[in-house]
């Protein structure tokens, strides 16, 4: 399992250079296989199938699977075949990443180990990040490719300074907890992880990460009580946002409002088709491939094209699969509010509201590294209470 988890980590780093276009617009990443050949693993090894029916969260995903079936089955008639078949695949992806959490659980490989390799993986998306910002800071010609026209900004081998934003905040948040678990010898080497993590944030110049990061870092104060240090951590952090130099120019200023008036345009249209088919949406996710051919459509590169995870499930499973993920998202963070408030804990809370904070501006709770990020998180809180 070890030699896996290895690989799994290789190729979450490999970002878009590890995508596979399998046409149509569908693409695979090296992590699917990976994460396919764990769970092969799991089930062969460590009897994850019969262990299924003791997980805490098997009948929320269970239920938000079952829906995401439902609502392509409802929509089936009005789309030709091919698009039923690559929505599925998207969902059958949530459902292999969704098994991560179960992996987790019946592993033999400890809490300590997971979360030193999400760790691990965070600092090493930051170094190549800040690699990334001196040797290669244009992006702007991929832009026929579809890729947004990025310049001077951090965005690393996944090509988007949004998503390698929350990734670099979630980085910030389990660092920190290191600091305070770590003994003395280690804690300036984990220090200086905090701080590439926290310059490569800054560098990403993404307000949704920023926003993120203040989420988080408030809910981790409230928690705490820790006030005066929590209002001095948010005042450097704001006099760092606004004074950090700018490069690429003003498309890096706070107060841009190109991408803010098309990101409420998004948000106005997709309510609007949430509204024409408000009970089972569209399907899941077939939205990318609606009024395309089936051998002519580009390659997604957000999604469904939504700007925000909440709408992005009202609109491909209406209000019933928005129910059952709501439902999903609540008993995920329960346990941080029933069990003994630790230090992980702590962390826990604070990273799923930085993340659904940042969902509300990109579809980051349906981004594949995200979702890796956040059921290995899950999956170590969850085996920490099974294992108390």
């Amino acid at each position: 399992m070890m030699l896996i988890a290895i690989l799994l980590w290789v190729t979450l780093l490999l970002g878009q250079l590890g995508a596979i276009p399998i046409g149509g617009g569908v693409i695979l990443y090296a992590q699917d296989i990976a994460l396919v050949f764990m769970i092969v693993v799991a089930v062969v090894r460590y009897n994850l199938f019969a262990k299924l029916r003791d997980l805490r969260l098997i009948r929320p995903i269970a239920l938000f699977a079952g829906l995401g079936i439902i609502s392509l089955l409802v929509n089936s008639v009005h789309y030709p075949s091919w698009v039923v078949v690559k929505g599925s695949l998207y969902l059958f992806r949530w459902i292999v990443y969704a098994g991560m959490y179960g992996v987790i659980i019946v592993s033999p490989l400890t809490k300590k180990f997971w979360i030193w390799w999400l760790g691990s993986f965070g600092i090493a998306l930051s170094a190549l990040g800040l690699v990334q910002f001196f040797v290669y800071p244009d992006l702007r010609n991929l832009w026929y490719l579809g890729w947004d026209p990025h310049y001077y900004r951090v965005f690393a081998t996944l090509l988007d300074p949004n998503y390698v934003g929350i990734l670099l905040v979630l980085t910030i948040f389990l660092w920190i907890y290191l600091f305070f678990i770590a003994s003395n010898k280690w804690r300036v080497w984990i220090g200086s992880g905090i701080a590439i993590a926290t310059v490569a944030l800054l560098l990403t110049y993404s307000r949704g990460s920023y926003l993120a990061f203040l989420a988080g870092m408030g809910t981790a104060i409230a928690l705490l009580g820790r006030w005066k240090q929590g209002v001095m951590v948010g005042l450097v952090f704001l006099l760092a946002i606004v004074y950090i130099p700018k490069p690429g120019g003003e498309t890096l200023s706070l107060d841009r409002y190109d991408s803010t008036i098309s990101r409420v345009q998004n948000w106005g249209q997709t309510i609007t088709r949430i509204a024409q088919r408000p009970v089972f949406g569209y399907g899941f996710n077939v939205v990318p491939f609606l009024g395309r051919d089936e051998n002519t459509a580009l390659p997604g590169r957000s999604g469904a094209g939504v700007d925000s995870s909440i709408l992005f499930v009202g609109v491909t499973t209406g209000i019933a699969g928005l129910v059952g993920y709501l439902w999903l998202v609540l008993q995920q963070i329960k346990p941080a509010f029933v069990s003994k408030r630790t230090p992980l804990h702590v962390v826990y809370v604070s990273s799923f509201a930085a993340v659904l904070v940042h969902s509300l501006f990109v579809n980051s709770l349906f981004y594949p590294w995200v979702m890796v990020w956040m059921w290995v998180l899950v999956g170590v809180v969850e085996k920490t209470i099974v294992d108390t």
